[in-house]
């Protein structure tokens, strides 16, 4: 972390005079105005929205406005924008649409950008507030969505983040990150498997007490899968339930588990999954089709409540659609393709043969019964995954978890694995750095300031996949289509934001504004998500280039000889600083002593803008 330090004011000022191309220099003038958009519920990205307010104009963008307010005043500018009452597409901010709007995803590990930059999907249509249409893209899209197999599909989904990184439809600002505490004594885990509730606790081991204990910071309060519906409950219940499919650890890519594999029918709509016959649930029961079955049914019987109720109707017609072909092979049968149907079969499993007989005698009832003090509650945590629950208990809010003697795959190390409530981030990890808990949760929101110092701790950075960005309008006449651009093309609006997103200073978002939780982004797939292309380069923060780019699109600057002024603070008046040391040049003509004044206050400004994102 940066120290601050208190400077005394005093003012050198170095001229040098040069010559120098025109573009390297600041325009006096916008070329052209726009207008921000903005939400109001995230105080960083409100940061970022008033840093790219001033660095815009600095390339010859202006900003007419910038309107930072609730989603329901963004909302009707762009998702649910009348269209066909006064323009047939969502208009510029001006006609009340809007320009660019600074707007947050949050993504699975596979992507699926289905509805969100295809033609079929512009409003209302779908969610394609951007309005992007490319035929190309829609190719790769569809090839992308119809291959089922997920290795075959990454070199599909990179095809796709190459068109969206060279036309630009969406400006991606930064991948934020989360932060883990992690003893050292902890081995065997993929961190971003915990992050997303797909780990494999099969793998964990711990090298002083084969114990691990995982502190929560909210209360346990879900008791099974069918209530599951908060990140606390799916982070326990990931380690006790079998599922037919799960991540494999290193490629994130979907395996076999309960499952041995599956048929599909040439129309991917018909798929016969077989089970491992080595598979057993933690009474000794063996994993059947029936049992499948039945949980699938659970889901989509109204009464449970399931929060899997709709999704699962998006793709079944009713509970007949999953059948049993034998006691080892169930048959899914979808109304519609899905690419990442493994995914879909991919549900925890509960056993039928102890849950139905309760289930019909009480109803949904049970599923609000806890576990291990009452039989039904119990019966609805009977496992077929790597552990099952010892010991629950509502009072300390600790679920207890051990080895399933049954279990069929990579026996687990540990003996117990433990997840207990810890309340506040500081108790937490006081506890980390005693001992007395293995791992803390990033929920806690830590800082790595709060490592610094702890012996035996790893403080782990871990992808999330999700982004944030700047959604451009593309039927803007100039950012969008680029009819109204000197040059009057598609080209030169391609070439405005690339300026745009060379103007994106995305080191200072990282460290300055997310102090290290994030990292410069490429292009709207999180680098969190399979496939990711590392190759793409996040768009270098260059002020020379997005004025060449500037110029490309047709936005000329003509100067004479210039003057390169050095800016050096040495003080004599007090103003607070951080340590680093940013240097600023600048290319102004002969006598512009104006413009030179522009500069000094400006780095006033800067010096005062990085003393408020420290409070």
């Amino acid at each position: 972390m940066k120290k601050i330090k208190i400077l005394s004011f005093f003012l050198v000022l170095c001229f040098v005079f040069s010559t120098s191309n025109a573009r390297s220099a600041e325009p006096a003038e916008p070329y052209f105005s726009i207008n921000l958009l903005s939400p109001n519920t995230n105080p960083a990205r409100n940061q970022w929205a008033l840093l790219m307010q001033n660095q815009l104009p600095k390339i010859g963008i202006g900003i007419s406005h910038h309107e930072s307010t609730g989603w329901a005043n963004i909302y009707p500018r762009t998702w649910e924008y009348p269209v066909g009452v006064t323009f047939d597409y969502i208009p510029t901010y001006g006609d009340g649409g809007y320009d660019i709007l600074f707007v947050g995803w949050s993504w699975e590990l596979d992507w699926d950008p289905t509805g969100l930059y295809d033609t079929a999907s512009i409003v209302p249509a779908g969610d394609n507030m951007y309005q992007y249409s490319n035929a190309a893209y829609d190719s790769a899209l569809l090839q992308y969505t119809s291959e089922l197999d997920g290795a075959a599909r990454i070199p599909l989904v990179k095809q796709i983040q190459q068109i969206l990184y060279n036309d630009l439809p969406s400006i991606t600002l930064i991948y934020p990150k989360s932060l883990y505490g992690f003893n050292e004594n902890v081995t065997g885990y993929d961190e971003l498997l915990i992050a997303t509730n797909s780990y494999r606790a099969e793998y964990w081991a711990d090298s002083i007490d084969n114990t691990i204990i995982y502190a929560l910071p909210f209360p346990i309060s879900e008791y099974n899968t069918y209530r599951s519906v908060s990140y606390i409950g799916a982070q326990w219940m990931q380690a006790l339930y079998g599922t037919l499919f799960a991540r494999a650890q290193g490629t994130r890519l979907m395996e076999p588990v309960i499952a041995t594999g599956m048929t599909v029918s040439s129309d991917n709509l018909q798929f016969n999954v077989s089970i491992d016959p080595l598979a057993k649930f933690s009474n000794g029961d063996p994993v059947l089709a029936e049992d499948i079955k039945y949980t699938y049914e659970l889901h989509m019987t109204p009464s449970v409540s399931s929060g899997a109720y709709g999704y699962l109707y998006s793709y079944f017609e009713s509970i007949d659609s999953i059948g049993v072909i034998d006691e080892s092979t169930v048959q899914f049968n979808l109304k519609k393709p899905y690419f990442l149907v493994d995914q879909l079969f991919s549900y925890q499993i509960i056993d039928k043969s102890v849950v139905e007989p309760y289930f019909v005698a009480q109803g949904e009832a049970i599923f609000n019964m806890e576990p291990i003090v009452t039989p039904e509650g119990t019966a609805l945590v009977t496992s077929c995954g790597p552990f099952m629950l010892s010991d629950y208990d509502t009072i300390t809010s600790t679920a207890v978890l051990e080895p399933n003697p049954f279990w069929h795959g990579t026996a687990p190390s540990l003996d117990q694995l433990i997840f207990t409530f810890i309340s506040g981030k500081d108790s937490a990890i006081a506890d980390l750095a005693s001992g007395a808990v293995d791992i803390v949760d990033s929920q806690y929101i830590p800082s790595f300031f709060d490592f610094d110092g702890v012996l035996g701790v790893d403080a782990i950075l871990v992808d999330d996949p999700s982004t944030q960005e700047m959604a451009i309008n593309m039927k803007h006449p100039i950012i969008g289509t680029g009819e109204l651009t000197p040059l009057g093309t598609n080209g030169a609006a391609i070439a405005v934001r690339k300026a745009i997103s060379h103007a994106v200073p995305r080191d200072v978002l990282v460290n300055e504004i997310l102090e290290g939780l994030a990292a410069p982004a490429s292009n709207p797939m999180p680098d969190a998500s399979v496939g990711f292309d590392a190759t793409l380069e996040p768009y270098a923060y260059d002020m020379d280039l997005a004025r060449e780019y500037m110029e490309e699109a047709g936005y000329v600057t003509t100067t004479s000889t210039s003057i390169v002024t050095s800016i050096s603070i040495v003080t004599s008046t007090s103003i607070v600083t951080s340590t680093y040391t940013t240097t600023i040049s600048t290319t102004v003509s002969v006598g512009s002593i104006k413009i030179l004044l522009i500069n000094f206050l400006a780095i006033a400004s800067i010096f005062t803008l990085r003393r408020i994102r420290r409070k």
